[in-house]
């Protein structure tokens, strides 16, 4: 985007195609589809596998540390190994270094599922660089760093809204959900059957 671009914006009206704001988020998207299916067959989410990249990059790592490695918040974060955890693809024990903290590792089938996710965002970014020149690509990368490296400094760690918290569900917590629809689904069925005798017994009389 050119400097001319985002002057655009300073002034009256608003130019979409001129906002830096929107151009990474579509750019973010891009990458996003690029790599969901493949991720989909190897049963993770993209920022599930940004945890488990982070944490086969430094094992052991504590809560804290990831949420500076992968930008997510530490309350979402906690949720995230909550329900990764549950499914079997970290685990988690007290820190040696700090007995108040826990650090992650991954499981057998964490480290399987990183395996068969990593091509797919392998490839996503080869896709993606591919469409700019080879002398810009080098340079686009540190333009993106420094971009990050400069508002984590400043600001907290991105926080995500509850529909974007892409984790994995237990089966225990997808029963659950199903026997209650189906026990709610029951009692509605009972009480029209029982407002039908009340009104059957009222004609009679």
């Amino acid at each position: 985007m050119s400097e001319a671009g985002i002057e655009d914006n300073t002034q009256d009206g608003f130019e979409l195609g001129g906002s830096l704001s929107h151009l990474l988020h579509r750019a973010q998207q891009l990458a996003a589809n690029e790599s969901a299916e493949k991720l989909r067959e190897a049963g993770v989410t993209l920022r599930q596998f940004s945890v488990l990249a982070a944490v086969s990059q430094e094992t052991g790592s504590s809560q804290s540390r990831l949420v500076d490695m992968t930008g997510i918040d530490r309350s979402t974060l906690a949720d995230m190994l909550n329900r990764m955890q549950r499914a079997g693809l970290i685990s988690r024990a007290v820190s040696e270094e700090d007995a108040r903290a826990k650090s992650v590792a991954l499981t057998e089938k964490g480290q399987k599922a990183l395996a068969a996710a990593a091509p797919a965002v392998r490839g996503a970014d080869s896709a993606l660089i591919a469409t700019l020149a080879k002398n810009r690509r080098a340079g686009f990368v540190d333009l993106l760093t420094t971009l990050i490296d400069a508002k984590t400094d400043r600001d907290p760690a991105v926080k995500v809204s509850e529909p974007e918290i892409e984790g994995v569900k237990d089966k225990g917590e997808k029963k659950k959900s199903k026997s209650k629809a189906k026990t709610s689904g029951k009692s509605k069925g009972k009480g029209k059957d029982k407002d039908k005798k009340k009104s059957k017994k009222k004609a009679k009389a």
